[in-house]
C-alpha cells in the first residue's frame, strides 16, 4: 500500500504528502487531513519563494533582520521605512533611487527590498548596470532582444545596482534608456548610485541621453540618500582592534 500511496501522490504532484504522511501524528481524521495538507502548502510555499530568488538573480542574498537602519540615511517624506520594507512603493509602480558614497549600505537595502518581494510574490529581477548593459548588447547582437525586453515587462520589480562604478559603451547606454522608457509608469525600479544625477554623464557618456534617463527615473520616485563612512570600512577597522 505504502508503494501505491507513493505512486498516487506522485500522479497527483504531491510530494511531500509523499514523503511525510507517515510521520504526522494522528488524533484524528479531521486533523489528520489537516496537518498533511498544511505541510504540503508550507513546503511548496518555501519552495516557491526558493525558486523567485534564484529566478531573480541576487549577487547575495541579504535578510530584513540583517539591515541596520542608520541614522546617516535620509528618508524623504513621500514614504516611510515601512512603506520601504514592505514594498508598497512596488504597488504603486514607483520608483526607490538609492545615493550614497560605497559601503554605506545601499546594495544591501536594494537586496532586502527585492527579496520581500520575492516572497510577496512579485516576480523580480536583480542586475549590476554594467551587467544589465552586457546582457542587453549580447541579446541585441543575437537577435533575441525582443524575448528578453518581453521578460522584463512581466516584471514587477527591476533593480540595477552600481549605476557608476563602470562607465557604459555607448549602445548599452542605449539598450538601458530603452529597457528604463519601457518600464515608466508600469513597473518599478529600484536604482543604486555612488554618483549624484550630475556625474551620471560619465558612466550614460551622452548629456540628452542621461537628461533623459533621469527624468524617466525621478519622476514617479522616492531618494533616499546614505550619508556617512563606509559600514565595510567601519567594520574592517573594528575587527583589526578587537583582534
Amino acid at each position: 500500500m505504502e508503494t501505491a500511496i507513493r505512486e498516487y501522490c506522485k500522479q497527483l504532484k504531491l510530494g511531500t504528502i509523499a514523503d511525510e504522511w507517515n510521520n504526522i501524528p494522528l488524533k484524528d481524521k479531521k486533523q489528520y487531513l489537516h496537518d498533511l495538507l498544511l505541510h504540503e502548502v508550507k513546503e511548496r510555499e518555501i519552495n516557491r519563494i526558493n525558486k523567485s530568488i534564484k529566478t531573480a538573480g541576487f549577487k547575495i542574498v541579504k535578510l530584513l533582520s540583517d539591515f541596520h537602519w542608520s541614522t546617516s540615511i535620509d528618508i524623504p517624506s513621500t514614504i516611510t521605512r515601512e512603506g520601504i520594507e514592505k514594498g508598497s512603493f512596488i504597488e504603486k509602480k514607483e520608483n526607490l533611487l538609492l545615493l550614497g558614497a560605497v559601503g554605506t549600505g545601499k546594495t544591501h537595502l536594494a537586496s532586502v527590498i527585492a527579496l520581500e518581494a520575492c516572497k510577496n510574490k512579485k516576480k523580480v529581477k536583480f542586475y549590476t548596470a554594467a551587467e544589465l548593459a552586457n546582457v542587453l548588447l549580447d541579446k541585441h547582437q543575437k537577435g533575441t532582444l525582443a524575448t528578453f525586453m518581453k521578460m522584463i515587462k512581466r516584471l514587477d520589480l527591476l533593480v540595477f545596482d552600481e549605476i557608476g562604478f563602470v562607465p557604459l559603451h555607448r549602445d548599452g547606454a542605449e539598450l538601458i534608456f530603452q529597457v528604463i522608457s519601457d518600464c515608466y509608469e508600469s513597473r518599478s525600479l529600484i536604482i543604486t548610485s555612488n554618483l549624484e544625477f550630475s556625474g551620471w554623464n560619465s558612466v550614460f557618456g551622452d548629456n540628452r541621453l542621461t537628461t533623459a534617463i533621469v527624468d524617466r527615473l525621478v519622476h514617479h520616485s522616492h531618494i533616499l540618500v546614505f550619508s556617512g563612512e563606509s559600514y565595510r570600512l567601519k567594520h574592517s577597522m573594528q575587527q583589526q582592534r578587537n583582534s
